[in-house]
């Protein structure tokens, strides 16, 4: 009896057609998209992403050719400026012209390979350094008129130290140097390296 009741209950099941699995309780969470980051995570990210794309510089075609004109310019300028410093006494040698001529040579002939890369190559990727922003123009401004009034009370006192020490003190203030490394160790160093070099060693009057 109980076998032919076992033959009648599957016989009843086949007939019902296939059991339907039960349902599971849709669960709703945030899709992975990438390594586990949620996808308010994402926006997040791309959010910041963009954020320091616009703070990044681009890069300028335009820009590194004028700066590579420039530096071509200076440089015959200063070699033009180191043939007229006046000697006592024509050696034919090494004269206090030779040093300044010899670096001003170099630095031409660098800026001029620097001239030659950009008009023919694309321009450099400038993702290191930030937009040009008032701060910068306003200590590109100080520079420059810091650089004036130097170059008149140097020539005004024909004194070289003290205001190349007042000059250097300056910029480290403007360019947010601060301590007292920065402020008098700093330029009185470079200051006197720069006077003996010149000077003392090379005997280039300053």
């Amino acid at each position: 009896m109980k076998l032919r009741r076992n033959k009648r209950e599957g016989s009843a099941a086949k007939a019902a057609g296939p059991s339907r699995p039960a349902e599971t309780p849709e669960v709703t969470r945030s899709e992975s998209l990438a390594e586990g980051i949620s996808a308010e995570e994402l926006a997040m990210v791309e959010e910041m992403e963009r954020e320091v794309s616009a703070l990044q510089a681009k890069p300028s075609r335009w820009l590194e050719r004028v700066i590579a004109l420039s530096l071509v310019g200076l440089c015959v300028l200063g070699i033009i400026g180191s043939r007229l410093i006046e000697v006592r006494t024509e050696t034919g040698g090494i004269d206090p012209r030779w040093w300044p001529t010899l670096m001003c040579g170099i630095s031409l002939g660098l800026s001029l390979l620097l001239t030659v890369i950009a008009f023919t190559r694309p321009p450099f990727d400038r993702e290191d350094l930030e937009v040009t922003n008032r701060g910068g123009w306003l200590r590109l401004v100080c520079t420059i008129v810091l650089s004036a009034l130097y170059i008149v009370a140097w020539t005004l006192s024909g004194n070289f130290v003290v205001p190349s020490v007042i000059l250097l003190v300056a910029l480290m203030w403007v360019y947010d140097g601060r301590g007292w490394k920065a402020l008098v160790i700093y330029p009185i160093a470079t200051v006197a390296f720069i006077y003996l070099l010149f000077h003392t060693l090379l005997k280039v009057p300053l």
